[in-house]
Protein backbone atom coordinates (compact mmCIF):
# COMPACT_ATOMS: atom_id res chain seq x y z
CA UNK A 1 0.00 0.00 0.00
CA UNK A 2 2.73 2.23 1.01
CA UNK A 3 4.55 1.72 -2.32
CA UNK A 4 1.19 2.09 -4.26
CA UNK A 5 1.10 6.40 -2.74
CA UNK A 6 4.09 6.65 -3.68
CA UNK A 7 3.81 5.76 -7.33
CA UNK A 8 0.78 7.84 -7.04
CA UNK A 9 2.61 10.65 -5.28
CA UNK A 10 5.33 10.69 -8.14
CA UNK A 11 2.79 10.30 -10.79
CA UNK A 12 1.07 13.08 -9.27
CA UNK A 13 4.24 15.18 -9.31
CA UNK A 14 5.54 14.33 -12.79
CA UNK A 15 1.81 14.31 -14.89
CA UNK A 16 -0.24 17.01 -13.02
CA UNK A 17 2.27 19.30 -11.26
CA UNK A 18 1.66 18.25 -7.86
CA UNK A 19 4.95 19.33 -5.37
CA UNK A 20 7.37 16.68 -5.58
CA UNK A 21 7.85 17.54 -1.68
CA UNK A 22 4.93 15.25 -1.23
CA UNK A 23 6.91 12.19 -2.98
CA UNK A 24 9.97 12.91 -1.01
CA UNK A 25 8.36 12.63 2.21
CA UNK A 26 6.45 9.88 1.65
CA UNK A 27 9.26 8.22 0.40
CA UNK A 28 11.17 9.05 3.62
CA UNK A 29 8.60 7.92 5.75
CA UNK A 30 8.80 4.22 3.41
CA UNK A 31 12.53 4.07 3.94
CA UNK A 32 12.36 4.50 7.63
CA UNK A 33 9.70 1.60 7.54
CA UNK A 34 12.06 -0.79 5.87
CA UNK A 35 15.01 -0.03 8.12
CA UNK A 36 12.56 -0.62 11.13
CA UNK A 37 11.24 -3.77 9.46
CA UNK A 38 14.98 -5.10 8.36
CA UNK A 39 16.10 -4.48 12.17
CA UNK A 40 13.29 -6.80 13.24
CA UNK A 41 14.10 -9.52 11.16
CA UNK A 42 17.73 -9.06 11.91
CA UNK A 43 16.60 -9.43 15.22
CA UNK A 44 14.22 -12.60 15.08
CA UNK A 45 15.66 -14.35 12.34
CA UNK A 46 19.33 -13.67 12.67
CA UNK A 47 21.50 -11.79 10.20
CA UNK A 48 22.39 -14.98 8.04
CA UNK A 49 18.81 -15.32 7.66
CA UNK A 50 16.98 -14.68 3.75
CA UNK A 51 14.83 -12.04 5.28
CA UNK A 52 17.60 -9.85 6.37
CA UNK A 53 19.58 -10.33 3.39
CA UNK A 54 16.75 -9.21 1.16
CA UNK A 55 15.86 -6.40 3.71
CA UNK A 56 19.56 -5.31 2.97
CA UNK A 57 18.98 -5.63 -0.93
CA UNK A 58 16.12 -3.73 -0.45
CA UNK A 59 18.13 -0.69 1.12
CA UNK A 60 20.78 -0.89 -1.06
CA UNK A 61 18.47 -0.51 -3.78
CA UNK A 62 16.30 1.96 -1.95
CA UNK A 63 19.54 4.07 -2.08
CA UNK A 64 19.85 3.98 -5.50
CA UNK A 65 16.65 4.82 -6.21
CA UNK A 66 16.92 8.24 -3.83
CA UNK A 67 20.21 8.98 -6.09
CA UNK A 68 17.94 8.01 -9.29
CA UNK A 69 15.14 10.34 -7.94
CA UNK A 70 17.15 13.71 -7.23
CA UNK A 71 18.83 13.05 -10.89
CA UNK A 72 15.28 12.84 -11.94
CA UNK A 73 14.30 16.37 -10.89
CA UNK A 74 16.77 17.66 -13.95
CA UNK A 75 16.13 14.49 -16.59
CA UNK A 76 13.20 12.92 -17.93
CA UNK A 77 15.20 9.94 -18.75
CA UNK A 78 16.15 9.14 -15.36
CA UNK A 79 12.45 9.21 -14.45
CA UNK A 80 11.50 6.58 -16.81
CA UNK A 81 14.72 4.51 -14.47
CA UNK A 82 13.60 5.83 -11.79
CA UNK A 83 9.86 4.23 -11.92
CA UNK A 84 11.41 0.66 -13.56
CA UNK A 85 13.77 0.17 -10.23
CA UNK A 86 10.71 1.42 -8.34
CA UNK A 87 9.23 -2.22 -9.60
CA UNK A 88 11.93 -3.93 -8.31
CA UNK A 89 11.81 -2.48 -4.81
CA UNK A 90 8.39 -3.67 -5.01
CA UNK A 91 9.51 -7.50 -6.06
CA UNK A 92 11.75 -6.72 -2.53
CA UNK A 93 9.02 -5.35 -0.67
CA UNK A 94 6.19 -8.19 -1.77
CA UNK A 95 8.81 -10.92 -0.45
CA UNK A 96 9.71 -9.45 2.36
CA UNK A 97 6.12 -9.67 3.17
CA UNK A 98 5.32 -12.84 1.66
CA UNK A 99 7.77 -14.37 3.89
CA UNK A 100 6.62 -12.38 7.28
CA UNK A 101 3.28 -13.90 6.58
CA UNK A 102 4.75 -17.52 5.91
CA UNK A 103 7.00 -17.54 8.75
CA UNK A 104 3.57 -16.27 11.34
CA UNK A 105 1.99 -19.17 9.46
CA UNK A 106 4.38 -21.62 10.16
CA UNK A 107 4.80 -20.14 14.00
CA UNK A 108 1.16 -20.70 14.64
CA UNK A 109 1.63 -24.15 13.27
CA UNK A 110 4.85 -25.01 15.46
CA UNK A 111 2.78 -23.50 18.28
CA UNK A 112 -0.66 -25.52 17.64
CA UNK A 113 1.33 -28.81 17.35
CA UNK A 114 3.11 -27.88 21.00
CA UNK A 115 -0.36 -27.49 23.06
CA UNK A 116 -1.71 -30.44 21.86
CA UNK A 117 1.53 -32.47 22.32
CA UNK A 118 2.13 -33.84 19.10
CA UNK A 119 5.15 -33.78 16.72
CA UNK A 120 5.82 -31.94 13.85
CA UNK A 121 7.90 -35.02 12.01
CA UNK A 122 5.94 -37.50 9.82
CA UNK A 123 4.90 -40.64 10.86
Amino acid sequence: MMLFIQVILGGGAVLLQWPVIYHIIWGGIRFAVLLVATALAASDYSRQSSIFKVGMAAIADFIVQIILGFIALNSTVTVVIHLTNAFLLGVFTTYLISFADSAEKTGAVIARAATKGSSLRPA
